[in-house]
C-alpha cells in the first residue's frame, strides 16, 4: 500500500458499504443484510477520473453506542479509517432511523479520535427511499451529501469525481528537481507523499509527485 493513497468506507451496519465497494471496484466482496457482515478489512484498487489510483478499504459497521470492547475488538479494521487519507461515510437514506445512524456514526469516529478528518458523507439506497420527498429533506438536512444508489449504479460517476475533487484539497501533484545525490529529500517525498514518477537528466532528477499541501513548505526549502 506504500505510495497510494486510500480512502476508507465507514458507516452503520447495513449501510450498504460492501456493496458499493462491489460496485466501485468489482470487488466481489461478501455483501449481506446482517449485523457486522463485514468482521475484516478488504482493500481494492479504484480508478479515480482525472486522478488516478487509490485504494479503497471497506471496514465493518457501526452501531449506535459501540461498546468500548467491541471498538477494542474491531480495532484493526477501525485502524484503517484511522490511517485513510479520505473517509466516505456511507448512509441508508431509505432507513427510518437514518439521522440517528448518522450521528452514532459521528459518535463513533469521535471514539476513534478521527472525527476532523475530512469525510464526503454518501446518502445510500437511493432507488428504496419511499419518496422523492422524503429524499430531498435529508438533503436539505445534509446539503453537501452525495445520493447514490449502489445497487442501480446512479450517482457513482458524481461519487468518484467528489472524491478526486476532495483529494485535490489535501494533495498537489508537483514536479521537484534535485541532485541524484539528494537521498534525504527522495526518502522524504517517498515517506510522506506518492512518487508518480522518476526522470534523470545527468546528474538532476526530475520527481512527479503528489504531496499533502502540509508538507509542501518543507519541501519548498530543499533542506528538509
Amino acid at each position: 500500500r506504500q505510495g497510494h493513497l486510500t480512502v476508507s468506507l465507514v458507516g452503520y451496519t447495513n449501510a450498504g458499504k460492501s456493496t458499493l465497494m462491489n460496485a466501485l471496484t468489482d470487488a466481489g466482496v461478501m455483501a449481506k443484510d446482517r449485523l457486522f457482515a463485514t468482521l475484516d478489512t478488504r482493500t481494492r484498487r479504484w480508478q479515480l477520473p482525472n486522478w488516478g489510483p487509490v485504494l479503497l478499504s471497506d471496514t465493518v459497521g457501526f452501531i449506535r453506542s459501540l461498546p468500548h470492547h467491541l471498538i477494542a475488538s474491531f480495532k484493526a479494521t477501525l485502524e484503517e479509517s484511522r490511517q485513510a487519507d479520505l473517509l466516505l461515510h456511507v448512509a441508508d437514506a431509505s432507513a427510518p432511523g437514518v439521522y440517528h445512524q448518522i450521528s452514532a456514526v459521528f459518535e463513533v469516529l469521535q471514539e476513534l479520535g478521527i472525527e476532523e478528518k475530512g469525510t464526503l458523507l454518501v446518502l445510500n439506497k437511493t432507488d428504496q427511499v419511499a419518496s422523492p420527498e422524503l429524499l430531498d429533506s435529508i438533503l436539505r438536512r445534509y446539503p453537501n451529501a452525495i445520493p447514490i444508489s449502489a445497487k442501480t449504479g446512479a450517482g457513482l460517476e458524481e461519487l468518484a469525481a467528489s472524491v478526486s475533487e476532495a483529494l485535490s484539497h489535501y494533495f498537489r501533484d508537483v514536479d521537484i528537481e534535485m541532485g541524484v545525490e539528494n537521498g534525504k529529500l527522495m526518502a522524504y517525498l517517498a515517506a510522506h507523499g506518492e512518487v508518480l514518477s522518476k526522470h534523470f537528466n545527468g546528474d538532476r532528477v526530475t520527481m512527479h509527485c503528489r504531496l499533502p499541501h502540509k508538507y509542501l513548505g518543507r519541501v519548498r526549502g530543499a533542506g528538509v
